[in-house]
């Protein structure tokens, strides 16, 4: 009967081992999955604002930056779980509109990460978006349609 309260007490040894073991992968798939949930959420937005920036043909080119940057701050923040912005950035020349950003989350425990810098995963997004006018397409489209006949 003595030899049973022995071999009884392994399994609480085992536990107390792989328990904060399993507890912190746990853990890193939660916060892998709201990386992954506000990373994209992010990419999303930044392609909306910018296509609805370029969409805008009675703007000149400063004006449709301007208008890019209000989306972006316009964009639902409360959507976002655990997500920290960094200020968007728009850039523009004769025909063409670079949109450009840093999204990151703060991971609470440092021994879990390997691969980035302290306990700080981050992603940057940037889209380009070229403009052409209507009028280029419709005639591009006309010849288009009058070269299948």
């Amino acid at each position: 009967m003595y030899r049973k309260k022995e071999e009884a007490g392994y399994f609480t040894v085992e536990a107390a081992l792989i328990f904060p073991f399993v507890m912190g992968i746990i853990l890193l798939v939660i916060y892998m999955f709201f990386y992954k949930y506000d990373r994209c959420l992010m990419e999303q937005d930044y392609a909306a604002a910018l296509l609805d920036g370029m969409y805008r043909q009675d703007m000149d080119m400063e004006e449709r930056s301007k208008q890019i940057l209000d989306n972006i701050e316009k964009t639902y923040r409360e959507e976002y779980w655990a997500w920290n912005f960094s200020p968007a950035q728009v850039s523009y020349d004769f025909r063409k509109i670079t949109l450009s950003g840093e999204g990151s989350i703060r991971f609470p425990f440092k021994g879990f990460m390997f691969w980035n810098r302290g306990d700080i995963w981050s992603t940057d997004v940037s889209y380009e978006g070229k403009y052409v006018k209507k009028m280029f397409v419709i005639r591009t489209f006309r010849k288009i349609v009058g070269g299948i006949k």
